[in-house]
């Protein structure tokens, strides 16, 4: 790994660099603006961060606004895309199929648990999106995405640890019959058609509707050619990974049922297969970061449905508004989970997910409640109540070479009977959540320039979760519950017409949840439930617009102190893994970002974040993949479960301190700086180039900090965008090129618990040059 001192010079060097020229060139700029009738300034950006429309500027948190044209420009499609792009914000791939979302630091590091909730919530609109599946859907017809950093919970549905991204998509409008299309075409036979319409039904009626269908062909071969492990006498061809086949419709419907009252009927659905992710096992010897070789075959299928309605009524006193959603989806997966071929990798036991599958119903109501008048003339105030009831069928069959003779022989699906066979680890689950929270928060001014911002929340939570593992007829039941008061206090303050700086102190709270498998008695690592996990956050910011608007400088310090981190576990018996908790840990970091106008065509715009974490009390952890090395390298054979966690061994050995260990997912510094340049032509066109350069920093994958599996190295990339626009905006062109050095810069890795314990690797996508066609009309 990377020395993080050297992180931390590079990112201090790069925060005096661009403040010393921002000075220089723009004072002198701003000096000489008279004369070359410069009339250039940064758009002031409207977000809806604290449930009211507000300037960026003027919110009291850390806030990260991307708009659509960003997001094009950038070729930012689904959240995967958003790594680095935001100060401390790291998007990690896990198991292929699951998008894990990680903010200064906090993410969910107990992702294999279905009842676990995110440590960033997504919301869609204000509605809170319930189901981590759904972050493999596709934006699409956006108008801008919110990133907020740090706890919320006094003005969010739901109540996060880690932050909150938002994505407001584009409102139909009653006065205009408009639309748009584009075509995309690119290496890798991508195909991508996109189209939006915009119909004023009445006066008070209006539709906006939305299709998008993407087709590509893999960049990750599976090479492997050779006899099947699941049909005797057979031969196993393997496809290219990473394909996509994505097909996304959302219809938007407003209606104004008077001068107060406005009601919004929404439908979003999504439908995505794969052949499935590229993994590459940890041993795996094919030669190139994007081919592999595994012998058992490999499938992704996502169906995802969002329907809400949301109603918004002007009472004069306050505006009062419900988020009503309902939301389903179904995800089914096979996947070689050894991440090895028997070919190649003889001393690896095969084993293969087929299928594992899982069903999320989700609904919510949320109500909020926002002051027009303020109380007793001086304090602005919202109240809301959230409510959410979320029902989740799991199964999960894995088949393994149990008798190692490279050939899955398939196991009895009636317990006791099904220990007689290749069987892994079988499971059939139903948890349900049920929750229920009150939330409030006020602003009150002491002056024009000096307010004060209380908030408080009250969560009640609970689980109730039916397992039977290997077709167990007498089924366990877990039920943990939580009851809590979380809240956030903050200082705010304009000392320049332009400027603010802000001190803010929030306790977040993630509700506990139940495991699939556990251990018992005194000296479990892994209980039947695990519990609440709660962060204390400071946090400094300073808010600007410098030199007549022509630069933006916002800055954010924070240091969180962590309780009880939910992360994945093992145990000492066979099937004991699961999500237990690190008592203590703290992260700290310094954020920085710039917009900067530069003469009458450049501008800059940087991003940087620098986190540094670490357990910082005693906690002894099991890690798997160390028992695994210990037999590895006495027989030189990968050892099946019961070999790991059998009677003779003495697994207590190898317990380990983590104290003083980095935290999962945490790059010391990410980067984000781009470049553009825009003119208008003689004849009235516009051409706009950009030019972007992305670090993510390096981290270790999980806390263990094993540094045969966990070092993810850091990575860069240099991405480029050159638009045209017609005179009257008609039409337009853009050529992108992703990854333009062609970085094999690795994503995440992934070590499983629940498997044989074998790890593998997922890359970024390779170089892309991709050419767009863009109407309107």
């Amino acid at each position: 790994m990377n020395n993080k001192n050297g992180n931390a010079k590079t990112i201090a060097t790069a925060f005096i660099i661009s403040g010393l020229a921002s000075q220089s060139v723009f004072a002198q700029q701003s000096q000489e603006s008279d004369k070359k009738s410069i009339e250039r300034a940064i758009e002031n950006i409207t977000v809806t961060a604290e449930k009211r429309s507000e300037s960026l500027q003027e919110v009291s948190q850390a806030v990260t606004a991307i708009s659509s044209g960003e997001l094009d420009k950038k070729y930012i499609s689904s959240f995967v895309d958003l790594s680095a792009v935001a100060p401390g914000v790291t998007v990690a791939k896990n198991e292929g199929f699951k998008s894990i979302i990680s903010i200064r630091g906090v993410g969910n590091e107990a992702n294999q648990n279905a009842t676990a909730n995110p440590s960033v919530s997504y919301h869609m609109d204000g509605i809170y999106i319930a189901s981590p599946y759904a972050l493999q859907t596709d934006f699409i017809d956006i108008e801008r995405i919110e990133v907020l950093r740090g706890p919320q919970g006094t003005l969010f549905g739901q109540n996060s640890t880690g932050g909150a991204i938002n994505v407001i998509n584009t409102l139909p409008v009653y006065n205009e019959f408009a639309g748009k299309a584009d075509v995309t075409i690119g290496n890798f036979n991508l195909r991508k058609v996109r189209g939006t319409v915009n119909v004023p039904v009445s006066d008070s009626i209006a539709m906006r509707t939305s299709i998008s269908a993407v087709k590509q062909d893999g960049y990750t071969q599976n090479v492997y050619n050779g006899p099947s492990v699941t049909e005797r006498g057979e031969t196993f061809i393997g496809e290219d990974l990473d394909n996509i086949d994505n097909l996304s419709f959302r219809t938007d419907w407003l209606f104004s049922i008077n001068d107060d009252l406005s009601v919004r009927l929404l439908a979003q659905v999504f439908s995505g297969e794969s052949n499935g992710a590229g993994i590459k096992g940890i041993d795996d010897p094919t030669p190139g970061a994007r081919n592999l070789s595994q012998d058992t075959e490999s499938f992704y299928k996502l169906d995802s449905e969002v329907f809400g309605l949301i109603a918004e009524w002007d009472a004069d006193f306050a505006v009062i508004k419900s988020l009503s959603s309902y939301q389903k989806d179904d995800i089914t997966v096979i996947r070689d989970n050894d991440r090895h071929s028997f070919l190649t990798n003889p001393e690896i036991q095969i084993s293969q997910f087929n299928p594992e599958v899982n069903v999320q119903t989700t609904f919510t109501q949320e109500l909020n409640i926002i002051s027009n008048e303020p109380l007793f003339g001086k304090l602005d105030w919202l109240v809301g109540m959230f409510y959410l009831d979320t029902d989740i069928e799991i199964t999960i069959r894995e088949e393994l070479d149990v008798g190692r003779d490279g050939f899955l022989d398939g196991y009895a699906t009636t317990f006791p009977e099904v220990f007689g066979g290749d069987r892994g680890f079988i499971s059939d689950s139903n948890p349900q959540r049920e929750s229920l929270s009150f939330y409030g928060q006020t602003t009150y001014p002491f002056n024009e320039s000096f307010r004060l911002i209380t908030g408080l929340r009250y969560t009640d939570d609970e689980v109730k979760s039916t397992v039977s593992n290997f077709f167990s007829l007498t089924p366990s039941f877990i039920n943990p519950k939580t009851s809590d008061l979380t809240g956030r206090i903050a200082l705010e303050w304009d000392f320049a017409t332009s400027a603010m700086a802000y001190a803010s102190y929030t306790r977040g709270l993630k509700p506990g949840g139940s495991n699939l498998t556990f251990s018992e008695g005194d000296d479990a690592l892994v209980r039947e439930a695990f519990e609440d996990e709660t962060i204390n956050a400071y946090e400094i910011g300073y808010k600007a617009d410098l030199f007549s608007s022509l630069v933006r400088t916002n800055v954010a310090a924070f240091y969180y102190d962590y309780t009880n981190l939910q992360f994945q576990a093992s145990d000492f018996n066979e099937f004991g893994s699961g999500v237990s908790n690190i008592p203590k840990s703290e992260i700290y970091g310094l954020e920085f970002e710039m917009t900067a106008l530069l003469g009458d065509h450049f501008s800059l715009d940087v991003k940087l974040g620098l986190t540094e974490s670490e357990v910082s009390a005693d906690y002894l952890a099991l890690d798997n993949r160390l028992l695994i090395e210990s037999v590895f390298l006495a027989d030189g054979v990968t050892p099946a479960k019961e070999e790991i966690h059998g009677a003779t061994r003495d697994v207590a050995g190898f317990l380990q301190n983590l104290n003083g260990n980095e935290l999962a997912k945490t790059p010391g510094l990410t980067a984000d700086i781009t470049l553009a340049y825009e003119d208008q032509l003689s004849s009235g066109a516009y051409i706009v180039a950009s030019l972007q350069y992305t670090h993510r920093g390096d981290f270790e994958q999980r806390v263990f900090n094993n540094p045969e599996v966990d070092d993810v190295d850091a990575y860069n990339l240099l991405n480029a965008n050159v638009s045209y626009d017609s005179p009257d905006e008609s039409w337009g062109a853009d050529l992108m090129v992703y990854n333009i050095t062609d970085q094999d810069g690795v994503n995440s890795s992934m070590t499983d618990v629940f498997g044989v314990n074998e790890t593998g690797f997922q890359f970024i996508p390779p170089r892309m040059v991709m050419g767009r066609v863009r109407f309107a009309f």
